[in-house]
């Protein structure tokens, strides 16, 4: 994949799968029994630079 950063610098990157945990985790900011798609949360994506 392509992972663009806000100062236009790309890489090439994939999902870490090592044991340092799942590559993709969400926390609710704010928990709700609940939850609706508006609600915010706060996003962890571990991943490897590739050349």
């Amino acid at each position: 994949m392509t992972l663009t950063l806000p100062d236009n610098r790309q890489f090439s990157v994939i999902f870490d799968r090592s044991n340092n945990g799942a590559p993709i985790e969400a926390q609710q900011l704010m928990p709700f029994a609940y939850p609706d798609d508006s609600d915010h949360y706060l996003l962890t994506l571990r991943l490897l630079t590739v050349h």
